[in-house]
């Protein structure tokens, strides 16, 4: 029988600081992530860390007993790969929980389990802003080792690469030491960029911070229809001439039953009405800066306007009135299961090129929960400076949202299909929606240079082996490069 939905907690209580498998206490652990989904993985045992020195003592005991490591800040990796079978799980729920601000250096630092929300609340106390995620519930732990896809990132990079000056990480030895541009400067630039192929556990971070501003959105609402082609041509090539800096970029594809309460998402109406949002977003002094910044869309060709729904004009907004919307698109847990592809365009491929190649990932969702997510991004790698080496013009994502498990194992494949025929026009993929149990649809995490820098600072670190989510990095790009998904543009 089937075990009963488990309500999603972010701060979590347990007993004991080490649950054994087989206790109510760890399964109701080894569940508590947005999805309900929860694969039949199971750890021998899942440690709760308050500090570096507990992590240590995970670490070791992983070593002594000879078997594989799992980090978990939060869960959103909807694979859950943190889930090792027969290893050890290091749950960082209570660990360095807590957010302090230094008037001196006007840095942050955090814990990895340290939720967007509450980030962004400290920052509203402290008068400053750092580029946090977008989803309320995020951990910052996957968030920054997957490099960062932050508030602004088109002109202020992705926050890993430009906003974190230093971490404390818990190498495989059991060492607790400090990674940053002067210190174990190899493990600072793995740490950015691997994410859950990274060799180490990451403790504290610190981050830099500047002053707040105000943020300020415009919005558009169009029926798709048969204007699919004329309706994203039109929004991603306005998104190319709007300026980089201070605007955040976001299109979605849904069906509007998705906000009905009564609604079950398991089954698609047909017909289908698609309905595209633009959420356009900047962050402005004053109001009329930020008609500028978002200026580019106020040309609309004729083709598109009959297909208006809504349009909104530029309007003071904040963090937590953008965070409430994205509750309905991610996982809450309770009993919502949920699944996510995603794809990193390559910016040479003509625009016509990639809309072909997309759409059916873009339009044939399969509940009517699901949701299309796309951002532009425009991440230039630095391979230098960190691990981030896919280039992130265009972030493309389809969340697929349901909650009959008997639509399970089925309901994965079609999106990983969609996706998988969709590689030809992808750089790669970010590594946070890297699925460490299907290969179908995966791209490289990286590319093939700073993969081999990693494997050699891996070795380094980690010569047991106890992390062992790179192996099937290596796996993706040996595909890749034998020409099974080669783009021929």
């Amino acid at each position: 029988m089937a075990a009963a939905p488990t309500p999603y907690t972010t701060r979590p209580q347990y007993s004991s600081s080490v649950l054994v498998r087989g206790t109510p206490e760890y399964e109701r652990c080894r569940r508590n992530n947005p999805s309900s989904a929860t694969p039949e993985r199971y750890p021998r045992e899942i440690h709760l860390p308050k500090t570096p020195q507990d992590v240590a003592a995970a670490l070791r005991k992983a070593t002594e007993l000879g078997v594989h490591v799992g980090i978990r800040s939060s869960g959103h990796i909807f694979g859950l790969g943190a889930l090792v079978h027969d290893g050890i799980m290091i749950d960082t729920s209570f660990l360095n929980r807590d957010i302090a601000y230094d008037t001196d250096t006007q840095e942050i630092a955090f814990g990895p389990a340290v939720r967007v929300e509450e980030v962004a609340g400290k920052l509203a106390e402290i008068n400053r802003f750092f580029p946090h995620g977008h989803a309320p519930t995020v951990a910052a732990g996957g968030f920054l080792l997957a490099g960062g896809q932050g508030w602004f990132v088109r002109g202020w990079g992705a926050t890993a690469q430009s906003w974190i000056t230093k971490m404390e990480i818990v190498v495989p030895s059991g060492e607790v030491v400090t990674a940053s541009r002067t210190e174990n400067k190899d493990l600072f630039w793995a740490a950015r960029g691997s994410g859950l192929g990274f060799f180490g556990v990451v403790t504290r971070f610190w981050g830099r911070t500047i002053p707040r501003s105000t943020l300020w959105e415009r919005n558009f609402t169009f029926e798709v229809g048969n204007k699919y082609e004329a309706l994203m041509t039109w929004a991603l090539t306005k998104g190319d001439e709007t300026p980089k800096y201070g605007t955040d970029l976001n299109l979605t594809i849904y069906y509007p039953e998705k906000y009905d309460p009564n609604c079950s998402g398991d089954d698609i109406p047909n017909p289908a009405t698609l309905h595209m949002s633009l959420s356009l977003l900047c962050y402005a002094d004053t109001k009329p800066q930020a008609k500028i910044l978002l200026s580019a869309y106020d040309d609309m060709p004729a083709e598109i306007k009959d297909a208006l729904i809504e349009m909104k004009p530029v309007t003071k907004t904040s963090f937590q009135r953008i965070f409430q919307t994205k509750r309905g698109f991610i996982g809450l847990g309770g009993d919502k299961r949920w699944s996510i592809l995603s794809m990193l365009s390559e910016p040479s491929v003509p625009m016509p090129k990639l809309l072909s190649y997309i759409k059916p990932a873009m339009l044939e969702l399969p509940t009517r929960t699901s949701v299309v997510f796309i951002c532009t991004c425009d991440i230039v790698p630095d391979e230098v400076d960190s691990a981030v080496t896919i280039p992130q013009q265009y972030y493309i994502s389809t969340i697929t949202q349901w909650t009959d498990p008997k639509l399970e194992p089925q309901i994965y494949q079609p999106m990983r299909d969609r996706y998988r025929r969709a590689l030809p026009v992808s750089a790669g993929v970010y590594v946070a929606d890297y699925d460490v149990t299907c290969d179908d649809a995966n791209g490289k995490v990286m590319s093939d240079t700073a993969l081999a820098r990693f494997l050699k600072i891996r070795e380094k670190w980690d010569p047991k082996g106890i992390f062992p989510n790179y192996k099937k990095f290596i796996e993706t790009h040996n595909k890749i490069n034998q020409g099974l998904h080669k783009a021929k543009i």
